[in-house]
C-alpha cells in the first residue's frame, strides 16, 4: 500500500485522528496527511517526545516505543516499532487505546508494504 493511501485509510476510519505523519528509520518524512512543514514540525515534535522518554531513569536500555501527551483540547501520541515512528494529532477526549491500536496497525501496513517491496524480484523490463 502506498503511504499517502494508509494515512487516508487511517483518517477515514479514525475520526480521533487530526494529522497524522510517518517518519522513516533516519527521521525523515515518508508521508504526511498535512502540509509539508507542518508534517516536519510534526516530526521534530515526536523525536524530541521519544529522545526526551528515552532519557527518563529507571527506563532500562530499551528505547520507549509510545508516549501520549493529552490535554483537554486533544492529544500527540507518538508510536516507535521497527525503525518508524508515527505521530498523529487528535480531538478533545479521543480514546487512548483506540488511537494507539489505529496507529499500530497503520505502521504494520508499511511494514509488510515493505517486505513485499524487499522480496518482489528485480524486473527487466530490457
Amino acid at each position: 500500500m502506498a503511504p499517502d493511501g494508509a494515512l487516508a485509510d487511517l483518517l477515514e476510519l479514525s475520526a480521533q485522528v487530526r494529522e497524522v505523519a510517518v517518519l522513516g528509520e533516519s527521521g525523515f518524512v515518508v508521508a504526511s496527511s498535512v502540509a509539508y512543514e507542518r508534517g516536519e514540525e510534526l516530526a521534530r515534535v515526536a523525536t524530541g517526545l521519544l529522545a526526551l522518554a528515552d532519557e527518563t531513569p529507571g527506563g532500562g536500555d530499551a528505547a520507549v516505543s509510545r508516549v501520549e501527551v493529552l490535554d483537554p483540547s486533544g492529544g500527540v501520541f507518538v508510536i516507535r516499532d521497527s525503525g518508524r515512528v508515527i505521530v498523529a494529532t487528535t480531538v478533545a477526549d479521543a480514546t487512548p487505546g483506540l488511537v494507539v491500536y489505529d496507529l499500530r496497525s497503520t505502521l504494520g501496513r508499511y511494514a509488510a508494504a515493505d517486505r513485499v517491496e524487499r522480496r518482489a524480484p528485480a524486473r527487466d523490463d530490457a
